[in-house]
């Protein structure tokens, strides 16, 4: 059992762990993923692709002050069930914020009923995972039409240039 207690220390301990991180070059899709209260967007790709950075630069670019990240694959949530989505609702309320960010939800059993939820509250959630994960059959079920989806592909050939600092030939 994971208790509010322990969901807001880590809570914290990503907010200010993620504050100091750096969000590299700006992803070409950042601006092109749906923003909308009362539906989940849904950020899924290859493994390292970058997921968690699109992320964060939503984070950083769209809501600077407010949102609340929390990374599922912290060791501190190993063992996190189904049950312990209510504490974390609770807490979720407590910080008074209706932007969240959900990197990794998959690894707890029925997800997608808490965000369902939260969707119902007109929350706006953002949820990274990978493909296989992202595409179960409980997914159409209880988020049909309220998500949106977008694919992550590792660096385009102009972001590549980017991260390298070449200028590309025309």
């Amino acid at each position: 059992m994971i208790t509010q207690k322990i969901f807001s220390s880590i809570i914290d301990s990503q907010q200010l762990s993620f504050k100091s991180k750096s969000t590299g070059i700006e992803r070409e899709l950042l601006h092109q993923v749906p923003q909308a209260s009362g539906f989940a967007s849904i950020i899924s790709g290859i493994r390292r692709c970058g997921k968690s950075t699109l992320q964060l630069q939503i984070k950083k670019q769209f809501f600077p002050t407010g949102g609340l990240f929390l990374n599922f694959e912290d060791p501190r949530l190993a063992g996190i069930e189904s049950s312990d989505l209510e504490r974390l609702y609770t807490e979720i309320i407590a910080r008074k914020t209706k932007v969240l960010f959900f990197d990794e939800i998959q690894i707890v059993k029925g997800w997608e009923i808490f965000v369902n939820q939260l969707l119902r509250e007109e929350f706006l959630v953002y949820i990274t995972g990978s493909n296989a994960s992202l595409l179960s059959k409980e997914l159409g079920t209880h988020l049909t039409g309220r998500h949106f989806s977008t694919e992550l592909f590792p660096f385009s050939y102009l972001e590549f240039l980017k991260f390298k600092k070449f200028k590309p030939y025309l």
